[in-house]
């Protein structure tokens, strides 16, 4: 009889001794809880991290995201964006594969962040995947038109100018006018709207449909020139010249004006104003048949100084009256006569 007292002591106490922590850890429990009391349920389980994360469109104060969903679980996407070590979280429903930020900074380099999110008991308990990153700088606002050269074109190297490019202004995604300008005087317009490829891939959203081109041949004019070609401005800004060109048409030297005549008693002085900077010297004429024809009096006078200074030229001999005089500007590519002056 002792001998069974002592095991049936020994069995009870085993039960009490595994009962009684059980009880402990959950006063929630007891005969006497608490006056309040919280009970967890563990988080759910972490849905599997997005990939592929790019940025098919990046404007000036819009971004969009898209990535691939790889969880069958997630309740939300939450995206983080980052501006200068500050951020700020926005979110997309369940299954989405992409999001656009219309609230983007301007001009500004920001980072994305991705991530799944799996939410029960009405948001409040909540598990996230890892994350995935993309770095992406918005264009300034306003802007000018900027663009580029195509590396085909040619500027004038063999007597005609070929241009082709692109051009984009950051306010709009749509084709700009651009112009053909010679001297600041337009010679041609058409809207930038032609393929070209590989834009869209360095300015996403911007499409590849901004390109252009031009033909034409150099000016016969002398002088120098310069051809631009100019993109219209879109919003704010100006318009922009995209590239430009200078060149010189050479020719004979521009004509001498403001003849005087003077009789000294002696000689003939014909004074005359200089329009040329290229002559390399003058020659004084005279006709004594109505200016049907014209002799070279004495030799060639050197080049006068620069453009618009007044020179002289002496005829010693006696001419009868009605004798008419001219200035023929000279130099490598002809002669140039002025208009006459008569005693």
């Amino acid at each position: 009889m002792a001998v069974s007292a002592a095991v049936a002591a020994a069995a009870a106490a085993a039960v009490l001794a595994t009962a009684t922590p059980a009880l402990a850890m959950n006063p929630c429990d007891s005969d006497n809880p608490p006056d309040s009391c919280w009970v967890y349920d563990p988080p759910p389980p972490a849905p599997l991290a997005p990939a592929n994360l790019t940025a098919p469109s990046v404007l000036q104060t819009s971004v969009t995201l898209q990535w691939s969903d790889r969880s069958s679980d997630e309740t939300s996407f939450v995206i983080r964006r980052v501006v200068s070590g500050a951020s700020t979280y926005l979110s997309a429903p369940a299954n989405a594969t992409s999001f656009t930020d219309t609230a983007a900074p301007a001009a500004r380099y920001i980072d994305y962040y991705v991530s799944a999110r799996n939410c029960v008991d009405g948001g409040s308990n909540c598990s996230a995947s890892g994350s995935v990153h993309i770095a992406v700088q918005t264009h300034q606002q306003p802007a000018n038109p900027t663009g580029g050269l195509a590396s085909g074109s040619s500027l004038g190297t063999w007597g005609y100018y070929s241009i082709s490019g692109w051009t984009i202004d950051w306010d709009t995604t749509a084709p700009l006018q651009v112009s053909l300008v010679l001297d600041n005087t337009v010679l041609e317009t058409k809207t930038a709207n032609g393929a070209y490829a590989g834009l869209n891939a360095s300015y996403p959203g911007y499409g590849d449909n901004h390109g252009y081109s031009f033909y034409t041949g150099k000016s016969t004019v002398k002088g120098t020139h310069t051809l631009c070609v100019r993109a219209s401005n879109v919003g704010g800004g100006a318009d922009a010249n995209l590239v430009c060109s200078s060149y010189t048409v050479f020719g004979p030297p521009s004509a001498a004006t403001a003849l005087t005549l003077t009789n000294t008693g002696t000689s003939m002085v014909v004074g005359f104003t200089d329009n040329a900077n290229d002559e390399t010297g003058y020659v004084l004429q005279r006709s004594t048949d109505a200016q049907a024809s014209w002799l070279s009096v004495g030799s060639q006078y050197p080049a006068v100084s620069g453009s618009g200074s007044r020179g002289s030229a002496t005829d010693y001999s006696s001419p009868p009256a009605g004798t008419c005089y001219r200035i023929l500007m000279v130099n490598s590519y002809g002669n140039t006569p002025s208009a006459a002056v008569c005693s």
